[in-house]
């Protein structure tokens, strides 16, 4: 009977890895994994955009108030994402640029934010404005509450949303994915320089972007790592705007993150994160770590675990900042 019954919660233990139909084979061949992930970035855009993603309308932009801050210049921008719909956010130019061709950061804000925060140093989505006095050109879009349609503007905790024409995840990665487009009309930008970086919910949107996006070169999640069960069914209560119904049983988190493999990858957790427990960070970047040792680039990879709570650091992602997305002259 103890048998039986450890079999039994071991079974329980494992469920959340086999329990995703679609997760990739950790003992694929570069060869099938590079095919997983072709069909699963065609399979993920569709559970994003409930269907086939909005047709792009020209962005007719418009640039609203400026500031001039230490090192850089800060401009309010709205432009139309999709037919009907503006989207909008703030960019950082740098006053003195390190040459012709720059890279372009994309800053994502969580809950209770907004883009500008992204320059306020005071706030916990402060890294804007870091990464901008290092001479990055930087776009941080608005993907809060107030600019999705069908959700409520503050957080929602009612029951998991199952119906949802065009869900909120996917309302956030179009947006930021039309913001990418955008900044790449725009002059001094090196295309194949491009990275992404967010906290929190943000962090879980950049995850998205860089997992559709090849054009992202390095990406830099801070607290969103965690096995997709321990997140939804358990004692955790998240906002229900970043569920995806479609997604249920079908991917897993660290599947995800593993349509970015080989591409740069940092994954940062706290220690004593609340809300993203590092326990479940660490199983499911486990899980992760496989998809790089398929491509043989788990130097491109690393889990920043660092010892506060559901926070941004800025130590190791200026160092993958200087690795992956040199400024120019340098290497």
């Amino acid at each position: 009977m103890f048998r039986k019954n450890l079999f039994f919660c071991l079974m329980l233990i494992a469920l959340p890895a086999f329990a995703a139909q679609k997760s990739f084979n950790p003992k694929a061949t570069p060869a099938e994994f590079s095919q997983w992930q072709v069909e699963t970035r065609g399979l993920l855009s569709e559970i994003l955009f409930n269907g086939s993603p909005p047709q792009a309308a020209p962005f007719e932009a418009k640039f609203g108030k400026q500031e001039t801050r230490e090192g850089y210049r800060l401009a309010e921008v709205s432009f139309t994402d999709r037919q009907g719909h503006l989207s909008s956010g703030w960019m950082a130019r740098p006053l003195k640029a390190a040459g012709e061709k720059l890279p372009l950061m994309i800053v994502c804000h969580g809950h209770g934010g907004k883009g500008y925060d992204a320059f306020d140093s005071k706030t916990i989505y402060y890294f804007g404005e870091q990464f901008a006095k290092m001479g990055y050109l930087v776009f941080a879009p608005n993907i809060g509450h107030e600019v999705l349609e069908g959700l409520p503007t503050g957080i929602s905790w009612g029951p998991l949303p199952k119906d949802v024409p065009f869900p909120f995840m996917g309302q956030r990665v179009w947006t930021v994915e039309r913001a990418i487009d955008f900044m790449l009309t725009q002059p001094g930008i090196d295309p194949d320089k491009i990275g992404i970086a967010g906290l929190s919910n943000g962090s879980v949107t950049a995850m998205y972007v860089a997992a559709l996006d090849q054009r992202v070169k390095l990406c830099i999640a801070s607290g969103s790592l965690i096995m997709h069960e321990r997140m939804w069914h358990r004692e955790l209560v998240h906002c229900r705007c970043q569920y995806l119904y479609r997604m249920e049983g079908v991917l897993d988190y660290y599947d995800i993150f593993a349509l970015i493999a080989p591409r740069a990858l940092v994954v940062q957790s706290g220690f004593e994160d609340p809300i993203f427990p590092v326990k479940s960070s660490v199983e499911s970047f486990e899980y992760l770590k496989k998809a790089y040792l398929i491509e043989n680039a788990t130097d491109q990879l690393i889990h920043d675990i660092h010892s506060g709570k559901h926070e941004f650091r800025m130590e190791i992602p200026i160092g993958w900042c200087n690795r992956f997305l040199p400024m120019p002259g340098r290497r």
